[in-house]
């Protein structure tokens, strides 16, 4: 094989290699909640900020309550991710400090409605760096939905679900996740690299 064709082909590699794993790697730490810092006993639950306190959450702040997926207290949530999650529950906050490069990003999470008390509905706004970038309604009883969105970034960026309901209702929140978008040049260079791909095979195709 032609050594500068081996040089791009490896090149392109490495590039797609690094876009994937910088777009696959959760910047959220402990974005399910599956690692609090602490064991909650079954069925149990805990505020951080609050009464029957938990201490803290690890890589959290703010005031909500952290419980298992199995609570009943809190109607069982079933989260699909896991066995921990947390709520925003009226005016609650959970928000977490993000070191993020300067470039786009996808914001990812889940949200389900509580269904065994509370109001008729959980208001909560979605903002990075002081932004709102969505306000999110979640009916009472709700089932699990996927929620996205996308924005952009550089250096310490606060990550904020933040209640506004005047009235105990609850959203729940798992799978909290802030993945980078690859930029357009990694994509340019897997083009180059399956031109010069395909390019090769005609070659070793072609009679001698």
């Amino acid at each position: 094989m032609n050594k500068k064709i081996l040089a791009a082909l490896l090149a392109a590699s490495a590039a797609l290699s690094l876009g994937g794993a910088a777009q696959a790697a959760n910047l959220v730490v402990n974005g399910s909640f599956e690692d609090p810092g602490f064991s909650l006993p079954a069925g149990s639950y805990c505020y951080l900020g609050g009464p029957y306190d938990c201490g803290s959450v690890n890589g959290w702040s703010g005031y909500f309550p952290l419980m298992l997926s199995t609570s009943g207290p809190w109607g069982s949530p079933n989260t699909p991710a896991g066995d921990v999650l947390i709520g925003i529950q009226g005016t609650s906050v959970a928000e977490q400090m993000l070191n993020l490069a300067p470039g786009s990003y996808t914001l990812s999470w889940i949200d389900a409605g509580r269904g065994n008390y509370g109001g008729p509905a959980e208001v909560y706004e979605v903002s990075v760096g002081g932004n709102v970038l969505s306000v999110e309604t979640v009916g009472y009883g709700a089932g699990w939905t996927a929620k996205s969105l996308s924005f952009t970034a550089a250096g310490a960026t606060m990550l904020r679900f933040a209640g506004q309901t005047q009235y105990d209702a609850t959203a729940f929140i798992d799978k909290v996740a802030v993945n980078a978008v690859p930029e357009p040049g990694t994509y340019a260079m897997l083009a180059a690299g399956l031109g010069l791909l395909g390019l090769l095979a005609r070659r070793r195709r072609a009679p001698g």
